[in-house]
């Protein structure tokens, strides 16, 4: 029966996976691929012009859109390299199969994204159903207790994250914070696994948490707190005969970092934000009362107006029990929520021309783990009302980040409401979905799959 019990919630996570990714695949669209052509820019310059500065790229396209700064001649992203190197090994596969961006751009920059950062959060998505699943309530039956989690909670949570928060907008686009908060996510559920004594194959647990927390840093520069918040985690856990692993894994997430820096800037430790420090000030920690005051406000309008699952997940984690809250899992998630928040709370910079709160994308999977926080209340009345807040919250939150994961996610002039942008531009624009074609028919066929094994596992479990 566990055997059996096992390849079910296997079977499960595969479906949920294909049917986010496939549906982030399906969404891509020329609006994007054209206004974030920078990261496809990086990928170009690295397979086909064997470096890593900008020039000579994509003939025809815009070069200089932003986040571009020079060094000892040549023009750099003003970002890390992750985001390239990952879209470098999936060009190399294309152009040899005969794509190249100059021939066919859009399919080419699809395909790439299609291959990075779909991936990446699609895995992160499924990511947080099993961390639900960990902290979601026991089920409850007539005469006695089940130690199987209830299904809807974690459903719930891994959607509510997955398609009603900022990342289902950026899912689409090679960039480098959604990528980040894919790597993140993953991170923690292995370094939750490693908290269970049992753990199968632990090394590799070690050496692959290390793996994606020096990735995320390789990505992205925004949830470098969390991820160290994540490495005392990990000490915490005292499992001293996995720390070599574990910090293999973490230098080799950081050392194409760190070859990038010593390449381009000559010191492994001189990050791009840095090395064009004088163009990009805004992006460093500085302390004025009025800029956190004006952050706050404009980051409490800008979640509710495009995430508000994200509040009702904020609200969710009083309604744990006091035994999970003082869990050192769920207290180190509250903590790299501080930091984070810290950090963007206190940068001049608020994102220009996003779609949401994007600096707050890291945030965004663990602040949903708090809708678990729910499946704690006493009755079944109650669970019903959050139930149905939480399909109406989740209702708008899908809406607004369809639109945006759909018509793009460039929003300029920077502050206005992207979302009514958009849907007035439904009427006059036309955009290209690359692979949508190839995509929808198999995008219906794993719902149906995902729907009809949610229906066993409803039956076999609760």
């Amino acid at each position: 029966m566990k055997k059996l019990t096992t390849i079910s919630s296997h079977r499960l996570c595969v479906l949920l996976f294909l049917v986010l990714w496939l549906a982030y695949g399906a969404a891509i669209n020329s609006a994007n691929l054209l206004d974030f052509d920078l990261q496809q820019i990086g990928v170009e310059a690295m397979v086909e012009r064997g470096h890593f500065y900008l020039e000579h790229s994509l003939p025809g396209h815009r070069q200089s859109k932003g986040d571009v700064f020079t060094y000892r001649g040549h023009n750099y992203a003003a970002k890390q390299p992750g985001q390239f190197m990952l879209g470098a090994m999936v060009y190399w596969l294309l152009h040899k199969l005969g794509l190249s961006y100059v021939d066919n751009y859009l399919l080419s920059s699809a395909l790439v994204t299609f291959f990075t950062t779909s991936v990446v959060v699609a895995a992160s998505g499924v990511g947080i159903f099993q961390i639900a699943r960990e902290l979601t309530a026991p089920c409850e039956n007539l005469t006695h207790r089940v130690e199987t989690p209830r299904l809807f909670w974690p459903l719930a949570t891994a959607s509510s994250y997955s398609l009603g928060t900022t990342v289902f907008a950026y899912s689409g686009i090679a960039q480098h914070d959604a990528l980040a908060s894919g790597y993140l996510v993953i991170a923690f559920y292995l370094l939750l696994r490693l908290s269970k004594e049992k753990a199968r194959r632990p090394a590799a647990k070690a050496l692959l948490a290390g793996l994606f927390l020096g990735l995320t840093v390789t990505t992205s520069v925004l949830p470098v707190f969390m991820v160290a918040t994540f490495v005392l985690y990990f000490l915490y856990l005292r499992r001293w005969r996995l720390l070599p692993s574990f910090l293999f894994g973490l230098l080799a997430g950081l050392l194409p970092l760190f070859i990038y820096d010593a390449v381009n800037f000559g010191n492994p430790f001189l990050l791009p934000n840095f090395a064009g420090a004088a163009a990009f000030p805004d992006t460093f920690f500085y302390f004025d009362p009025n800029n956190l005051g004006d952050k706050l406000a404009s980051y409490a309008r800008s979640v509710m107006s495009y995430a508000p699952v994200v509040v009702l997940g904020l609200v969710g984690f009083s309604y744990y029990p006091r035994r999970v809250k003082r869990d050192p899992a769920l207290l180190t998630l509250l903590a790299a929520l501080l930091v984070l928040v810290a950090y963007v709370f206190n940068i001049k910079s608020d994102g220009d021309c996003q779609f949401g709160p994007r600096y707050l994308l890291p945030a965004m999977p663990f602040a949903c783990l708090g809708i678990v926080g729910f499946s704690y209340l006493a009755t079944a009345t109650q669970r019903r009302i959050a139930g149905l807040s939480l399909g109406l919250a989740g209702a708008v939150s899908f809406s607004v980040n369809l639109v945006g994961a759909l018509r793009g996610a460039m929003n300029c002039p920077h502050g206005s409401n992207a979302f009514w942008q958009r849907l007035e531009s439904l009427q006059f624009t036309n955009l290209a979905y690359p692979l949508a074609p190839w995509l929808l028919l198999p995008l219906l066929l794993c719902t149906v799959l995902l729907l009809w094994q949610l229906r066993a596992e409803r039956k076999a479990n609760c």
